[in-house]
């Protein structure tokens, strides 16, 4: 092998090397290891300088809209402040619902915006949410997914574990 073949393999390989290198040291702190901590209707869930709790859980009566039929589905929700200062629980009317791949959203329902973004010292609110879900859903089992900004304080504990963390509550 000749002399300029050897020092271009050798370029090659310190190339190599060193992307690897980049490429460990820009995933080293990556999550690895995912964990969804799930509770059932009723349970208080501890979040963020709060408590929260799925109260119930309900179907309405099919809708057909343009050829598609479509169940309301509603959850009432409620959270209450356990600080000595004023939270935000906006972020609720967030939850994801999921019926295995099939997540819906919605800001539909019953809830005082003004009141949950200044949540008061040991008030609670009750929040009812309805999703309009496909009909084939119905009463199927499924989970609330609550936004991570509403428990930002163990997502990041978690992830400083290289955990990713996440809350929902099965039905």
């Amino acid at each position: 092998m000749g002399k300029k073949k050897i020092i271009a393999l050798a370029a090659v390989l310190l190339a190599v090397i060193a992307w690897g290198t980049r490429v460990y040291y820009v995933n080293a702190e990556v999550a690895r290891k995912y964990n969804v901590e799930t509770f059932r209707i009723g349970d208080i869930v501890p979040i963020d300088e709060a408590e929260f709790k799925v109260k119930n859980i309900s179907y309405g009566k099919a809708e057909k809209t343009n050829g598609f039929t479509f169940v309301p589905f509603s959850v009432e929700m409620e959270v209450k402040n356990t600080s000595d200062k004023n939270v935000s629980a906006i972020n609720l009317i967030e939850t994801k619902l999921a019926f295995g791949y099939n997540y819906y959203q919605t800001r539909d329902g019953e809830f005082e915006p003004v009141t949950l973004r200044n949540l008061p010292p040991g008030a609670t609110e009750t929040i009812l949410l309805t999703y309009q879900v496909d009909a084939k859903f119905k009463d199927t089992k499924g989970k609330l997914y609550l936004d991570q900004h509403l428990y930002k304080e163990h997502v990041s504990k978690e992830y400083k574990k290289g955990k990713r963390y996440g809350i929902a509550i099965e039905f």
